[in-house]
């Protein structure tokens, strides 16, 4: 199971308004556990009170450019205290407790391919798009990338020097485009608004030497943009659904989890003995399956489990079913193998069976 370390910031810059950069320097002796991949994120955490905060924020740098530093970009949230606490307050030097990288939102690369890859992203949703495109142009020479960047102004439009820098250094392999969705845009009005699929049928007639069905994407942004795009290519465009990734910041809220509500009010009211396998230790508890779910039960125990967004988008709280049923509500982390191999976010788990173990160490 991962543990936080103390990590030292070696770069705290403001990149727009209301959102900042941040590096974290990695130790020589903590590289192998910090080691990364595109696309992946880590969790802070903050004790504030008595609240023990931790946010989960993507990674913004490449696996090619180094293991010496991870770096995330923070967006300041409206009485969010991590965000505003890093947005207003961290110091260059300042040590902040920080998880190793996990999380799937990344494909396999290989110096031969020759590919097109296409990264679909608004506002922060930049930083696992951009440190994918990134890897695919390091590691694949033959292959090339396009970037479609909503954001609100010029203004907001994050990472644009390094947007910019990439597109000279690439030499004609990485194409950005940027859309701004509150004033006018300063080039061409197909990219005023947001990207939707209305909108990106008509840059792909735009730009028809993409090669659609064949390309892979990296989709970050808002839960609607992912579902109305991702939708758009698997049922439109005809994509297969594995050419197709994309990392939610927040769970959606939408008629599939209503169905997912109704799901679970059918479960059996049973008293259950839930048993946790953590770091070699076992604890135990009495849980009803109407009731909390696993994760909430045990860190009202105060157990040493692992959680971030308690959500079921991030994977900090996975756990593998060892005996047992139990029954999970929202899933938008787990690979369609882990499941099957019994992976579970216990943040979303309610015990079905009377016994349940679940290993957290595997």
């Amino acid at each position: 199971m991962h543990h936080f370390h103390l990590l030292k910031t070696v770069l705290v810059k403001k990149e727009t308004n209301d959102s900042i950069h941040i590096a974290f320097e990695v130790p020589p002796h903590l590289r192998h556990e910090f080691s990364f991949k595109q696309g992946q994120y880590i969790n802070v955490r903050f004790i504030f009170g008595d609240d023990d905060l931790r946010r989960s924020y993507s990674i913004v740098n490449a696996p090619t450019e180094g293991n010496s530093q991870i770096e995330i970009l923070v967006k300041h949230l409206t009485d969010g205290k991590v965000s505003t606490f890093l947005n207003n307050e961290l110091k260059l030097g300042d040590e902040v407790e920080v998880q190793a990288p996990m999380g799937h939102f990344y494909t396999h690369y290989h110096a031969s391919n020759e590919k097109t890859y296409v990264g679909l992203a608004a506002g922060s949703g930049i930083s696992p798009v951009l440190s994918n495109l990134k890897e695919a142009l390091y590691q694949e020479p033959k292959s090339k990338a396009y970037l479609f960047f909503s954001n609100r102004s010029v203004n907001d439009i994050i990472f644009r020097r390094e947007l910019d820098n990439l597109v000279e250094k690439f030499q004609g392999r990485l194409q950005v485009i940027y859309l701004l969705s509150r004033e006018k845009h300063f080039e061409d009005e197909l990219f005023e608004g947001r990207i939707c699929a209305d909108k990106l049928e008509q840059i792909f007639s735009r730009y028809t030497e993409i090669p659609v069905q064949e390309a892979t994407y990296f989709i970050c942004g808002p839960s609607e943009m992912i579902k109305d795009i991702s939708g758009y290519l698997k049922n439109s465009c005809k994509v297969p659904s594995l050419q197709i990734m994309y990392e939610y910041y927040a769970a959606p809220d939408d008629d599939e989890n209503a169905e997912m509500s109704d799901e679970f009010k059918a479960i059996p009211n049973l008293e259950s003995m839930v048993t946790l396998i953590i770091d070699d230790d076992e604890y135990s508890f009495h849980l009803n399956s109407k009731k909390r779910n696993i994760l909430d039960q045990a860190l009202h125990d105060n157990l040493p489990v692992p959680f971030a967004c308690k959500g079921g988008v991030c994977c900090t709280c996975k756990a593998q079913v060892m005996e047992g049923e139990v029954f999970m509500e929202k899933n938008f982390a787990l690979t369609d193998d882990e499941v099957e191999r019994g992976f579970v976010l216990t943040c979303q788990c309610h015990p079905t069976t009377n016994v349940v173990m679940l290993n957290y160490d595997v």
